[in-house]
């Protein structure tokens, strides 16, 4: 077994502790500062949460107008089905409607498939006709509208029919 030197001193009196008065002060004021700071942190991750969640979930309601030309737009595509791709002209009169009254959010992409449409009535062939129709963007813009519709003119809210 190994010897371990000692200090010959003395132990004595810190001289860096506090009395007991003080040092009971200092752990309550600490205590306090603590309680304090996660409270502070707790309130900010609650705004923090409430703020996110509220830019999340809101949709600004469309104008009433823009509400009235989509449901048109809907309606003729019920109406007549699978005949109503052909109906070039009448698709371009709704989406003027609809482009007229767009939300800000969706003003380009309504006026994208707009003169996508006018393009498309005036192309020379099939082909370029079928060009115009596959386009990524004009399909993007379409499902922007739809959406944006569905969301702002509470589509969904509606009661049902059924």
């Amino acid at each position: 077994m190994t010897a371990v030197a000692s200090d010959p001193t003395p132990p004595g009196p810190d001289p860096t502790a506090l009395d007991a008065a003080a040092d009971a002060a200092s752990r309550k004021r600490a205590r306090i500062w603590v309680w304090a700071l996660l409270g502070m942190v707790a309130i900010a991750i609650a705004v923090v949460s409430y703020i996110g969640r509220e830019q999340e979930t809101s949709v600004k309601p469309a104008p009433k107008a823009f509400c009235k030309a989509a449901k048109q737009y809907e309606n003729d595509i019920d109406r007549y089905g699978t005949t109503y791709n052909e109906k070039v002209d009448l698709q371009i009169r709704r989406w003027e409607a609809l482009a007229a009254t767009a939300p800000p959010s969706v003003q380009a992409d309504a006026e994208l498939v707009l003169d996508t449409l006018r393009e498309y009535a005036a192309a020379p062939n099939q082909r370029a006709r079928d060009a115009l129709k596959d386009d990524p963007d004009f399909e993007a813009a379409i499902v922007d509208v739809n959406r944006r519709w569905n969301q702002g003119c509470d589509v969904f809210e509606r009661d049902s029919p059924i």
